[in-house]
C-alpha cells in the first residue's frame, strides 16, 4: 500500500517532514477495507488533505518534555481518520458528489457503502488511540465525538430555517469544526504526559478559537467566489440549497433592509435558480453583511493571536503565527 505523499503547505517546516510522514504511514496502515475501489477512492481523499489537524498535534508537543514524540504521531493520526470519516458522513447528508476535488465516496459507490467506509476509518482511529495508550486522550476523544455530533444536530435542526440566528450557527460550529481543531492541540499538550491543567485550558481554547476562525474564513471565502464558480461551471450555492446557512446569510437575514428579499429566495430551497442565487450573492454582498463578518474574522484573529503570545514556547509561537498567516490569508 502507497503512502500519500506530504502537502506542499508544510515544505516551509522541515521539522514536520518526517513526524508527518511517520503519520501518513500510522494512517495508511491502520485500516484496509479490502475493497479495491472503495479503498483507493478513500486514499484519494488522505492524498488531498492538508494534514492541518495532525500537523498541529505534532507542533503542539513542543509543548512536552519530547516533542515529535511516538505518541504525538498515533494521536495526529487518529484524529485526521476521524476528520476524514466525518467528511464522507458529511457529504452522505448533504448529497454532496465532490470532495477534495475528487468524486465521493456516496457519489461513487452509494450511501450505504460510504457509511460503512466512515465507520471503518472510525475503527482506525479507535486503534490509533489504542496504541497511544492515554486515558486522557480517550476522555478528550469521548468529549469531542459528543460535541461533533451535537453540532451536526444543530445543523438538522437549522436546516432551511430562516428565522434561525448567528449565536444558533456559532454552537454548529463549534461542534463539527472547533471540535476538531481543540481536540488536535490538546492531543500533542498531552501526548508526553507533562501537561498542568491551566496550560491545556489555553491549549483547548486556542484550537476551538482557531476552529472557528477558519470556519468564519470558509463560510466568507465560499460565498464570495459564487459567481467565479458559475462562471467556471461549477455548482454554485450548494449549502444554500441544501439550507445550511452559513455567516453572510444569517447577518443579511438580520438587515431589516434586505431580509425579505433574501428569505423569498431562501424559501425556493433546492429549486433557486442560479440567476436567482446571483441576486442572492449580489444582495448580501451589497449589504453589511460581508463587512460584518470581516471584522468578526478580524476579531477572532486578534484573539488567536493573544492566545498564541500565551503559550510559553517562543517557538511555538512563531510556528503557529506563521500557519495562522497561511491558512487565514487565502485571497481574503
Amino acid at each position: 500500500m502507497s503512502t500519500p505523499t506530504l502537502p506542499n503547505i508544510w515544505k516551509t517546516f522541515p521539522e514536520l517532514k518526517e513526524p508527518l510522514q511517520a503519520v501518513l504511514v500510522e494512517m495508511s496502515s491502520s485500516w484496509h477495507l479490502g475493497f479495491t475501489e472503495i479503498d483507493d477512492a478513500i486514499r484519494l481523499q488522505l492524498n488531498a488533505g492538508k494534514l492541518v489537524r495532525p500537523a498541529l498535534t505534532l507542533l503542539f508537543s513542543e509543548l512536552t518534555n519530547q516533542p515529535y514524540n511516538a505518541r504525538a504521531v498515533s494521536l495526529g493520526a487518529s484524529v485526521e481518520l476521524l476528520h476524514l470519516a466525518t467528511l464522507i458522513h458529511d457529504d452522505i447528508i448533504d448529497d454532496s458528489k465532490l470532495r477534495r476535488g475528487h468524486e465521493s465516496i456516496q457519489s461513487q459507490f452509494g450511501k450505504d457503502t460510504a457509511v460503512y467506509a466512515g465507520d471503518y476509518l472510525l475503527t482506525g482511529m479507535f486503534s490509533l488511540l489504542n496504541n497511544a495508550d492515554n486515558t486522557k486522550a480517550n476522555q478528550l476523544s469521548l468529549a469531542a465525538l459528543k460535541e461533533i455530533l451535537f453540532g451536526e444536530l444543530v445543523q438538522k435542526q437549522n436546516r432551511y430555517d430562516v428565522n434561525t440566528n448567528f449565536t444558533s450557527y456559532l454552537s454548529q460550529i463549534q461542534g463539527k469544526t472547533a471540535a476538531l481543531f481543540r481536540l488536535s492541540v490538546s492531543f500533542g499538550a498531552i501526548s508526553a504526559n507533562t501537561y498542568t491543567d491551566d496550560m491545556l485550558s489555553i491549549v483547548s481554547q486556542l484550537g476551538e478559537n482557531m476552529g472557528v476562525t477558519f470556519q468564519l474564513l470558509d463560510d466568507y471565502l465560499d460565498f464570495e467566489s459564487i459567481t467565479e464558480h458559475l462562471s467556471l461551471g461549477k455548482p454554485i450555492g450548494q449549502d444554500i440549497r441544501n439550507g445550511i446557512y452559513t455567516a453572510p446569510v444569517l447577518f443579511a437575514l438580520e438587515d431589516e433592509e434586505i431580509n425579505t428579499e433574501v428569505k423569498a429566495l431562501l424559501t425556493k430551497r433546492d429549486d433557486i435558480t442560479n440567476e436567482e442565487m446571483i441576486i442572492l450573492h449580489d444582495l448580501i454582498n451589497n449589504s453589511q453583511a460581508m463587512s460584518k463578518l470581516s471584522l468578526l474574522l478580524s476579531d477572532y484573529s486578534q484573539s488567536l493571536d493573544t492566545l498564541i503570545k500565551q503559550l510559553p514556547n517562543p517557538k511555538l509561537q512563531g510556528q503557529l503565527q506563521h500557519i495562522s498567516q497561511l491558512l487565514l490569508n487565502r485571497d481574503k
